[in-house]
């Protein structure tokens, strides 16, 4: 009688209970059990954090005399808007605990009671608080029960925290620009050349917005930028659409009550306790729909997404041939690879791959929530030697963030097999075409080598002095 892993019958129930929702083939789940697993790049957004607006700024968008929340402290010092809040950093380890389980349990990473050997586990993020933070949260959980805490691994960044950081921001920091004109044109295709149509698409969702913030915020402009990226405007209709509902979403996941709530001015509470059953729900789509607009137009996904695909090839390769590339910012050795970046990065990639697509629940389809990461794993397909890739989306539920679940392989997160778009939606992806399609839509001036000028300045290994 054949005998399945743990993670195995997890994938097998799994993708039986997604198979229409999410195009799980039988033949992808089948293969699970002839596979070696050779290395995984994880490509992660930061955890639950407050507002990356002021909440001054914020109260500009409701007539309600308690105004938005004032959040709690953040681990941090000084407290920022948009840092990491305390409990999306408890969230993140609690995914790192699963990270380390599920791909114990699959041979890559050694079993708890011992820590991986030196290199083979690598961890990048960016500058920011949030993303700094959220990667010292996946590497605690991970080896929280170890007597060396955090296997003396260390979060590697750029050495120059006041910067844009060039792999994860290439075009902010420099690197490279995008064509304005190419995605102006897109921009304008998918809008028809103004927001009256998508105004009249979701009208239900921002009328509901409208009564809970009790602002008119549908008289509020609707131009896009002049200069930069190319996205509806600071300050109007759709952006402040977005940030508010966002808000919402993370008040939900911070675990702020949704009823009874208080009056006094700044009072924690998710949308006043004003939010309709379902309405947060429906409302995100203002989020998702302005995000993804933006971040999928081809100059920004493609600049954007240039330097994070470009390692995750190399990492990949170095994996298979046991030669350093010097181009990689992962050591050859690594086998769990985990870069910590934003929504946008997730946008832009799932864009650059031919337009991947996912569903988690209680998320609007391709809403990249607090901590959801691509995953990305190579398997060797043990009775022929073929190599292919799998794409996972990977994210805790918004109420297992809201009640703080401990992740285990029995209550695991979500891990929603995705269809490679550029591998003409197969599930399993050859290498060799996953590598050529991602070599050949790199755009090269966007490349940063330890030879450029702004990878030398600037990258180092080493932990973020908190």
């Amino acid at each position: 009688m054949k005998r399945f892993s743990v993670h195995q019958l997890y994938l097998i129930a799994f993708c039986s209970s997604l198979m229409i929702l999410s195009g799980c083939s039988s033949s992808s789940t089948q293969d699970s059990a002839e596979t070696e697993l050779l290395s995984v790049v994880v490509i992660s957004r930061h955890g639950i954090r407050s507002p990356t607006s002021s909440v001054e700024s914020l109260n500009q968008y409701t007539e309600r005399s308690e105004g938005f929340p004032i959040w709690p402290p953040s681990a941090n010092d000084p407290d920022l808007p948009g840092n990491l809040s305390i409990v999306g950093q408890q969230n993140v380890a609690r995914l790192g605990s699963w990270y380390r389980d599920f791909y114990a349990d699959q041979g890559l990473l050694p079993q708890r009671g011992s820590c991986p050997a030196a290199g083979t586990v690598f961890v990048y993020a960016d500058v920011f608080e949030r993303t700094l933070h959220t990667a010292e949260g996946y590497r605690e959980g991970m080896f929280f029960s170890e007597r060396t805490p955090g296997c003396g691994i260390q979060v590697a960044h750029s050495i120059n925290l006041q910067a844009p950081d060039p792999y994860i921001d290439t075009v902010s920091a420099g690197v490279c620009q995008i064509d304005r004109e190419s995605d102006l044109a897109a921009f304008n295709a998918k809008t028809g050349g103004s927001a009256v149509s998508f105004i009249a698409a979701y009208s239900a969702q921002l009328q509901m917005l409208q009564a809970v913030t009790q602002f008119s915020i549908m008289d509020l402009p609707t131009e896009i930028t002049a200069t930069g990226p190319v996205a509806f405007a600071s300050g109007t209709l759709f952006n402040v659409a977005d940030t508010v509902t966002e808000t919402f979403e993370l008040e939900y996941a911070q675990g702020m009550p949704d009823k009874e709530c208080a009056t006094i001015t700044g009072a924690q509470c998710v949308g006043w306790g004003a939010i309709p059953p379902g309405g947060l729900y429906d409302m995100t789509k203002l989020h998702v729909m302005n995000m993804q607009l933006s971040c999928s137009l081809p100059s920004f996904a493609q600049a954007g997404s240039t330097n994070l695909m470009h390692q995750l090839v190399g990492t990949m390769d170095q994996r298979l041939s046991g030669v350093k590339n010097p181009d990689m910012l992962a050591p050859v050795e690594s086998k769990f690879t985990l870069f910590v970046a934003h929504d946008e990065n997730l946008l832009a990639i799932a864009a650059f791959l031919g337009g991947v697509t996912w569903k988690a629940e209680g998320f609007q389809q391709n809403d990249p929530g607090p901590a959801g990461a691509l995953v990305f794993e190579l398997h060797r397909v043990k009775p022929r030697g073929e190599l292919v890739v799998r794409l996972f989306y990977l994210i805790a539920t918004l109420d297992q963030m809201r009640y703080r679940t401990t992740l285990t392989l029995n209550t695991p997160p979500q891990r929603i097999p995705l269809a490679i778009p550029a591998c003409s939606g197969r599930y399993d992806c050859p290498y060799d075409q996953f590598k050529t399609f991602i070599t050949a839509h790199l755009r090269q001036d966007c490349l940063v080598t330890p030879a450029s000028k702004a990878a030398s300045k600037t990258i180092k290994p080493g932990g973020h002095p908190f």
